[in-house]
């Protein structure tokens, strides 16, 4: 198998990306990782590895994390913006349709992906998030506004309050969060205020898509596994899939328990082409 490092510019904005290439014709998986993530935690929890003896697997930094631009207008991290990064890695590979992989804010991107560029995708896989509302509850826009605050004052400053309400954190997590630049995190949680979609747009929704979830996930909204359901049952094209015992991260790092269902999940909409 081959990797490459890459870069493509998006309108001004570079989008950093990795690519292990499969066996010729393979299909391509795109990954896309949660807030506060880069594409290095899809390969600490071992998913190219696993999967690229079978698929092109290539992993994009969102902007904002990981190798990709740090912009600091939340403005810059609207839907259609999102997407467009991860179309224009497409195009840069000359890449006409792939399957998509997101979990928790790459899930959110996965259902605008979805909603906006559906003609790129075969199918979407999204982990452990919902789509959005866009009458924003009046406890996620102090969460967020809050968040946003907090990490403007240094990621250290968010770390402490974070640990003063769940206890310490692990110390792979802390390192993760540190690495992060702190006005483009905080700008991307302002824009949530800003990523809600109707109802109608979820029921629109024509790709096929395996939704998962995991039954203790109370992350980042307290809320994040039932809503995660909810948004699956407006789906018309969308299986749910039930992890039983898992959290937020504990869902993100059950590479073994998710690939084999994702592999089907593939092979069903392959197997139909």
């Amino acid at each position: 198998m081959t990797y490459a490092d890459k870069f493509v510019d998006n309108n001004g904005v570079r989008i950093h990306y990795e690519v292990e290439d499969g066996p010729a014709e393979s299909p391509v998986i795109v990954f896309v990782h949660g807030m506060g993530m880069s594409s290095k935690d899809w390969r600490n929890a071992g998913y190219p590895e696993k999967l690229s003896g079978e698929f092109k697997v290539v992993l994009i930094d969102s902007r904002g994390f990981g190798q990709s631009d740090k912009l600091k207008d939340p403005a810059d991290y609207g839907r259609a913006e999102k997407v467009s990064d991860v179309t224009a890695v497409l195009d840069d590979l000359g890449v006409e349709k792939a399957y998509y992989w997101g979990f928790s804010m790459g899930a959110s991107i996965g259902w605008a992906v979805g909603m906006l560029a559906p003609r790129r995708f075969h199918g979407l896989i999204l982990g452990a998030y919902p789509v959005l509302s866009p009458d924003v509850p009046e406890i996620d826009r102090v969460r967020w506004e809050a968040r946003a605050k907090l990490m403007r004052l240094g990621m250290d400053v968010y770390i402490a309050a974070m640990e003063m309400d769940q206890g310490p954190l692990p110390k792979e997590r802390k390192e993760r969060l540190l690495a992060n630049d702190k006005d483009a995190y905080a700008a991307q949680q302002i824009a949530n205020l800003h990523w809600g979609a109707p109802d109608d747009d979820i029921r629109n929704m024509t790709l096929p898509t395996l939704v998962y979830t995991g039954t203790e996930d109370d992350y980042p909204m307290p809320r994040n596994h039932e809503l995660t359901k909810r948004s699956a049952s407006l789906a018309p094209n969308a299986a749910l899939l039930i992890l039983e015992g898992h959290t937020h991260l504990s869902a993100f790092n059950a590479a073994d328990e998710m690939i084999p269902h994702v592999r089907a999940f593939i092979r069903q909409i392959e197997d139909s082409r």
